[in-house]
């Protein structure tokens, strides 16, 4: 995998996580530190598991 693909996979993972990062913020009514912290740490957490977990997949293939 080139450096192209690369740059275009992680724009395509960023703009997924913005639209659901609006969507998630125009849903919750009020919001505090607590809950910004906790949906932080799910994005995060996905988004780092997936690519990995797909790498797997394809490297057993």
């Amino acid at each position: 995998m080139g450096l192209t693909e690369i740059v275009f996979i992680s724009i395509g993972v960023a703009m997924d996580a913005f639209a659901v990062a609006v969507c998630k913020g125009l849903a919750i009514k009020k919001i505090n530190i607590k809950k910004a912290i906790i949906i932080g740490l799910y994005f995060g957490i996905f988004q780092a598991i997936m690519p990995v977990l797909g790498y797997f997949i394809r490297s057993n293939i």
